[in-house]
């Protein structure tokens, strides 16, 4: 049980190593499934927490405008540094998947730090209090929401854009396919828009031609909480499946060969907070404010439901074997499930 509302978690790549920040300040790994505290309670959040790739660095940023790394591939996890980024909250933060390479937001600007060599790597101007910021899933860009742009990043070049994305409204998450051929986004709006980025990455700055546009997806009833692509190896040859949560929704997205298709889980009675894939799997993790979790194969039928807290769940994460569930209360909860070949 920890101090407060749960705002972050992740795995660490290596071993059974989870890290949990709370509304106050708090910072918990669970090694092995056992306490460790790294920083108590201060009254101001933490919202963003991740590893490194290697699993070599815990990041932790929020309301305090620091972003702290701890060191974790020793005996006793330990602050290594302190990035001070003014008063900027700091509530994105995202790794690159191929090196120790962390970009998040600081001020007026997006900044990338190299956590091994302590130097910063870039700083990407005119980008003043992202939205979100998620590097694809092959290290080779970086994608920034701000405003009603979504701006990608080559990095060879950091002097400019490689591609500018510009939308109708804000954009409050991005989320890249494991293949790294779509980027989708939720938008304020109610609707959600897929970049195919196989097709715009050779493309400069703006798409021309109509074929090359964005789909935009409507009729979404509410705000789209979170967005999640299934994460299925090249073999299972099956195309990306997109979760957008909205309101007690799960709706699915998948590209046909002339259309996306989608269909919906409506199974949860409170708004659905977090959705996520098992890794190498289409089961599907809902969480609610209904202190449910349900697991669907592809969200089309329930084969499991996860009972946590009555005052509700608020966030989740898989651990990257998919052998492992966690998921964190909006009073400080810590749940964690194993999985097995049943699901």
């Amino acid at each position: 049980m920890l101090s407060d509302y749960v705002t972050a978690i992740a795995w660490s790549p290596l071993g059974n190593l989870l890290a949990v920040g709370t509304g106050t300040g708090e910072v918990q790994v669970l090694k092995n499934f056992l306490d460790v505290p790294l920083c108590q309670p201060t009254g101001r959040s933490v919202d963003a927490l991740a590893f490194s790739p290697d699993g070599k660095w815990l990041a932790t940023g929020g309301q305090e405008g620091n972003i702290t790394l701890w060191q974790m591939d020793g005996d006793i996890p330990k602050i290594v540094d302190t990035l001070e980024c003014g008063s900027t909250w700091i509530d994105r933060l995202d790794w690159n998947p191929t090196c120790n390479h962390l970009a998040f937001n600081r001020g007026k600007s997006v900044q990338i730090w190299d956590a091994d060599r302590i130097e910063t790597v870039a700083m990407l101007a005119g980008v003043s209090n992202p939205q979100d910021i998620r590097w694809s899933p092959d290290g080779k860009y970086l994608a920034i929401s701000f405003k009603n742009n979504i701006y990608i990043w080559g990095v060879h070049n950091w002097n400019a854009p490689l591609y500018q994305w510009e939308l109708t409204s804000p954009v409050s998450r991005i989320a890249w396919s494991p293949d790294a051929l779509y980027l989708a986004c939720a938008i304020y709006d109610h609707t959600i828009g897929v970049l195919e980025w196989s097709k715009a990455k050779d493309l400069q700055h703006e798409p021309i031609v109509e074929n090359d546009l964005p789909i935009i997806m409507s009729g979404f009833p509410g705000k789209i909480r979170q967005l999640a692509w299934s994460d299925l190896p090249p073999t299972a040859n099956v195309p990306p499946m997109l979760a957008a949560s909205t309101r007690e929704l799960v709706i699915m997205w998948m590209p046909m060969p002339e259309e996306w298709e989608n269909w919906v889980l409506d199974l949860h009675s409170a708004n659905v907070l977090d959705v996520a894939f098992q890794p190498n799997s289409i089961v599907l993790a809902s969480l609610s404010e209904d202190g449910w979790i349900i697991l669907s194969k592809a969200a089309l039928e329930a084969t499991q439901v996860l009972e946590g807290p009555e005052e509700g769940f608020s966030c989740l994460a898989w651990h990257p074997t998919g052998q492992h569930l966690a998921a964190g209360g909006q009073q400080g909860e810590l749940f964690v499930w194993s999985t097995c070949a049943a699901i």
